[in-house]
């Protein structure tokens, strides 16, 4: 609602063309230009394929390339996830109520370190040092204050239109991770379907009930 309240005077089309566009763009990025899931595929196998070639199937040693082709692929899934990290903290910049926070930090709290703790786990497997590790994973841990401060800078000192778009954009980024990301990835496994099928419904209710029980407090607020 926000968005579309920014956009008066506007295309009525254009805010959700643009929540399209930012669907789009975490699509992209994740599944075109890094394949994050494939990253993660190969560097699950890609330990024990080194330790494979080192040895050589006949015991003779051998070079360690796949050492260098997982690192590498460790530094491409950092970007991906960088990329993601940037949208959604911007989002909690742009936050203009105390709600609107709570829910956005509720949000990125229960998927963000999940998220951090596959990035550590594939820069262990990746063969880096530890030096290399601890720096790639300060440029990640880097990521959020900036999206934060991207997202107060607009809000505070932004034309409201520009507030609205990025407000557009990042919303679609949050319509990708719960609707593509999260919920098909539960529902590949077929057990215990109408348990998360009724958490699902429950999550969706709980939300609805904190988003109007915030804004008949904020209308009590201003009355």
């Amino acid at each position: 609602p926000e968005c579309v309240h920014g956009f008066d005077g506007h295309n009525e089309v254009l805010p959700y063309m643009l929540v399209l566009g930012g669907y789009l763009l975490i699509f992209f990025v994740e599944k075109v230009a890094f394949d994050a899931h494939d990253i993660m595929h190969e560097l699950e196998h890609g330990k024990e394929t080194a330790k494979a070639v080192s040895t050589g199937e006949n015991g003779h040693a051998g070079p360690p390339a796949t050492s260098s082709h997982t690192g590498r692929s460790a530094v491409i899934l950092l970007g991906a996830l960088a990329v993601h990290s940037i949208l959604e903290m911007t989002a909690l910049g742009l936050a203009d109520t105390f709600g609107d926070c709570g829910l956005l930090t509720l949000s990125i709290a229960l998927h963000q370190p999940a998220e951090s703790i596959a990035l550590l786990v594939a820069f262990l497997k990746s063969g880096l040092s530890e030096g290399e590790i601890t720096k790639y994973l300060s440029i990640f841990s880097a990521m959020g204050p900036i999206g934060v401060a991207i997202g107060m800078a607009v809000n505070e000192f932004a034309a409201p239109i520009v507030d609205a778009v990025m407000l557009a954009i990042v919303a679609g980024t949050f319509v990708y991770v719960g609707a593509t990301e999260v919920i098909p990835e539960e529902w590949e496994d077929s057990s215990n379907k109408w348990k998360k099928f009724i958490s699902l419904m429950s999550g969706i209710v709980s939300i609805f009930v904190i988003t109007q029980y915030t804004s008949s407090l904020e209308g009590l607020g201003s009355s």
